[in-house]
């Protein structure tokens, strides 16, 4: 009778070990299958456009007026840089109005001096 027990557990045992071991390859064939997959999937490349197509056409005008306005005639803007750049000359002590007033006419964005005082 110990035999037959025996004989029995260790079928189980073969069955149970062979089972898991389908298992564990069908779990592999998938991971390889998910991998190689993966790694074909490429990217499709993202074409960039210039930041100045994004900026409003009339935002260096606009920005210019302003300048105008409070006596600023000698700065000018340079739109085709991100941000906006203020070049030429304006009175050394008003560097501080200069950049105010073009920011604040930029939406209150930021600005680049580039610009001098004299």
């Amino acid at each position: 009778m110990k035999m037959k027990v025996l004989a029995i557990l260790g079928l189980a045992a073969t069955l149970g070990f062979g089972a898991c071991k389908s298992a564990t390859n069908t779990n592999v064939a998938n991971t390889t299958v998910m991998n190689s997959n993966m790694a074909m999937a490429t990217p499709s490349p993202v074409m960039k456009t210039g930041e100045t197509a994004a900026t409003d056409p009339n935002l260096k005008s606009k920005i210019e007026a302003a300048l105008k306005a409070k006596g600023f005639g000698e700065v000018t803007v340079d739109t085709t840089t991100t941000p906006a750049s203020l070049r030429g000359t304006y009175p050394k002590d008003k560097i501080a109005e200069v950049i105010a007033t073009a920011q604040e006419a930029n939406g209150g964005k930021p600005v680049q001096n580039q610009a001098t005082g004299k």
